[in-house]
């Protein structure tokens, strides 16, 4: 194995082993304690979903540009994609809540096409 993959493989290890305190955070800041007496909001899950959310897109994005540019080095790769992983998820939450609004608001249906 290669000192890059090895590099890459032990940064990606150590994003998902933070997934057990970011877990453990979103537990002791979003857990289930009862709200007032007017409305209850249920946001237990939020920030650890949208942490594991963000490490699927970054260690796909990583694994790629590892394998296309070697020579920037792990450490470069990891931060330029973490960047791009970050922008690709405020856009898939902006178009997911457009497209959401979109069938609310026209009552539009979406279908799924078989080929």
């Amino acid at each position: 194995m290669k000192s890059i993959w090895r590099r890459h493989l032990i940064i990606c290890l150590f994003l998902v082993l933070l997934a057990i305190p970011i877990y453990c955070l979103d537990l002791a800041l979003l857990g289930g304690r009862g709200g007032g007496n007017w409305i209850t909001l249920d946001f237990r899950g939020l920030i650890f979903w949208t942490y594991i959310t963000l490490l699927a897109i970054h260690v796909t994005l990583s694994s790629m540009a590892v394998l296309l540019f070697p020579r920037p080095g792990a450490l470069r790769i990891h931060f330029g994609s973490m960047v791009l992983s970050l922008i690709l998820l405020v856009a898939g939450f902006v178009v997911y809540g457009k497209v959401l609004r979109a069938v609310h608001a026209d009552n539009v249906r979406i279908t799924l096409v078989s080929v």
